[in-house]
């Protein structure tokens, strides 16, 4: 059995060509969505799994009908495939469950999700693209790691920052830049 999916909102004023390629593909019934939401509505995925089952294929003219995003389009492929029903788009045609492996498709899908979510992640600055690619901005430290450590400590204890300086060999003012950056 063929069962269509026609989202008809706003986005998708053109029901009636949508209807039309989905009953000239055999689909006996054509399910229509009149909200904005489509399938992302818990109530309507509800309604529209009760009506799939074994041995059944969801036909969608596209995608974009099914989903607004490749984790929108995970979901609603896994729920589909866990109720034993079969996907097709008409206009994606590498989307069509029944012919390709489902469990491979389901995981590329899911790739492609961590990667928009890496890209969010680089985008919103939760991490800098400089730590992932490992580069550092500016010039180099003139000071290692264990001479910082030591300029702070003869800071602590009283010595001036020419004097630091003198000491490792860096400028009066590299240490006075460090030793703002220690007391903060």
């Amino acid at each position: 059995m063929k069962i269509g999916y026609a989202r008809v909102s706003s986005r998708w004023y053109q029901a009636e060509l949508q209807i039309a390629a989905l009953k000239s593909e055999g689909c006996e019934k054509v399910w229509t969505d009149r909200t904005d939401e489509g399938l992302l509505n818990t109530s309507n995925m509800e309604d529209f799994l009760a009506e799939i089952g074994p041995g059944v294929t969801v036909i969608a003219t596209r995608l974009a009908a099914v989903a607004r995003s490749v984790p929108d389009l995970l979901h609603f492929l896994e729920k589909v495939t866990e109720k034993g029903a079969s996907f097709r788009s008409l206009a994606e045609p590498w989307c069509d469950t029944r012919t390709n492996s489902v469990s491979q498709m389901l995981q590329t899908l899911r790739g492609l999700v961590e990667f928009e979510v890496e890209l969010g992640a680089l985008a919103s600055g939760a991490t800098t693209r400089t730590d992932v690619v490992g580069i550092s901005i500016g010039r180099p430290s003139k000071l290692s790691e264990p001479e910082r450590l030591k300029a702070i400590s003869l800071l602590r204890i009283g010595k001036s920052a020419a004097e630091v300086g003198r000491l490792l060999g860096v400028s009066r003012s590299t240490i006075s830049r460090l030793k703002a950056a220690a007391l903060k």
